[in-house]
């Protein structure tokens, strides 16, 4: 009688958690560690390359302006190269790469005291993404992030499809670092630029008042905003290594005319050529 009652509670366990995905244990691992493995194979590999793309969305309606191509590769662990890509030649496995970098922009980083930072040949127009867009990074931050991590279906065979939603204020602490990171790049492409007083160039000045201005409305807007972050990363469970990643950021907040606006910023990139 007590192994029947042992085998009933057993299955629906089993039930329940394929219902809830909080304690899935797919392949013999619960979706924590199954992480963990694929974010240590990462940081094993040698090289990987990827391509991806980024969307920002204002009230559900998708920005022209907002969106962009890349593609980048990861060598000796610790130098990265990204580039944007012509839409048309997104998912081409890197056959315009070179084209695309000399069109558009470029970027060139190195790890360096566990940070990655930009080289200084890389594109120096403040408008560059590219370096936010860094998809090592990104999945290097989730090893301390504040997390819960659960399993989705539809990965396919050998794969693992985990899903990893960071706290309310986990996700509004990596969007204000975020932004600071792409402020003070901004700031200095401007401070570079020779100043009027001689005789050429902009006023640097006027540019430090505006830059400041915006600054502050930024983080006002920030201070009062409701955060969401929900990652979905792929995982070849055999070779424990991300074969994919896509994130989704919502930010909720009110403008200066007292109005709520809904920005929601979608991005997702596909690894390949493990070395």
């Amino acid at each position: 009688m007590m192994i029947s009652q042992a085998k009933r509670a057993a299955v629906l366990l089993a039930i329940l958690c394929g219902l809830t995905g909080g304690c899935s244990v797919m392949d013999g691992k619960p979706a924590g560690e199954m992480l963990n493995l694929a974010l240590a194979g990462l940081t094993g590999t040698d090289g990987v390359t990827f391509e991806g793309q980024a969307a920002l969305l204002v009230d559900g309606r998708q920005l022209p302006e907002g969106s962009v191509y890349y593609g980048g590769e990861m060598n000796h662990h610790s130098t990265l190269r990204l580039y944007t890509l012509l839409p048309d030649s997104a998912n081409s496995r890197g056959v315009l790469t070179e084209q695309s970098a000399r069109a558009n922009l470029y970027s060139r980083l190195e790890k360096r005291n566990g940070a990655w930072q930009v080289l200084p040949e890389s594109d120096e127009r403040s408008v560059n993404p590219l370096p936010g867009l860094n998809p090592i990074r990104q999945l290097e931050e989730l090893k301390s992030m504040s997390k819960m991590v659960t399993n989705e279906d539809g990965a396919g065979r050998g794969m693992r499809l985990l899903r990893i939603e960071l706290s309310p204020q986990q996700a509004q602490d990596q969007l204000a670092a975020e932004l600071k990171a792409e402020m003070e790049a901004i700031r200095a492409a401007y401070s570079r630029l020779p100043d009027l007083s001689a005789g050429m160039g902009a006023d640097t000045s006027k540019l430090e008042t505006l830059w400041l201005k915006e600054n502050g409305e930024l983080e006002r807007r920030l201070k009062n905003a409701a955060v969401e972050t929900v990652y979905h990363v792929k995982v070849d469970a055999r070779r424990n290594l991300p074969k994919s990643m896509s994130r989704q950021r919502t930010i909720t907040y009110m403008t200066t005319k007292g109005q709520t606006r809904r920005e929601t910023y979608v991005s997702r990139v596909d690894f390949y050529g493990y070395r």
